[in-house]
């Protein structure tokens, strides 16, 4: 199936029979959250009303009506500071050796809809859909799209366990995959 007809089908599952004429876009969304000691559990998603760009791109954990993401990709990265900026390193590899993990949820509607996903698996050869370079990847694929409708809240948790500090941190979530956005004239 094609991710146009997924988004299509979920949303036409929930009753939102006017996807298939909304205008049809690349996104990415994404939020930040500050780290302290060894183990963390991080929530993203929820609260981000709260933080403005460049430690948020979006002002709610849902879309706006017409608005639907199917995420193929999620990124996880480190800032190295508490208050990015554009000229620190975006994106840098989370992972910089083996003895640190991460267990990554994604809740939609309060579902859990991905479950103990360990985002570094691609770093020990266990396939080649995450594997971007030598390091452990920033980049998860996903094998099956996950679409989020509009006006349904979603929030991902990231339970990180490093033998090294992660005082001054920040750690980075990104969703990104085909979508809609609302279309009130024609599409193009």
């Amino acid at each position: 199936m094609k991710i146009a007809q997924q988004i299509v089908g979920v949303n036409q599952r929930l009753g939102n029979t006017a996807v298939p004429n909304m205008q049809g876009t690349t996104r990415v969304v994404f939020d930040t959250r500050p780290t302290t000691g060894t183990d963390q559990t991080l929530e993203f998603f929820n609260g981000v009303s709260s933080r403005l760009y460049p430690l948020s791109n979006i002002n709610q954990n849902k879309f706006e009506v017409g608005e639907s993401l199917a995420i193929t990709v999620i990124a996880l990265g480190t800032y190295t500071t508490a208050t990015p900026t554009l000229t620190t390193g975006l994106l840098s590899p989370l992972f910089q050796s083996p003895q640190t993990t991460c267990i990554f949820n994604l809740y939609i509607g309060n579902q859990r809809v991905l479950k103990d996903i360990e985002l570094c698996y691609g770093g020990v050869s266990l396939g080649e859909t995450n594997l971007q370079s030598s390091s452990p990847p920033v980049i998860f694929r996903l094998e099956s799209p996950i679409v989020i409708p509009p006006q349904i809240e979603f929030y991902a948790t990231a339970r990180i366990q490093s033998n090294s500090s992660l005082d001054g941190l920040s750690f980075i979530c990104a969703l990104g995959g085909q979508g809609t956005l609302l279309n009130t004239k024609s599409t193009f």
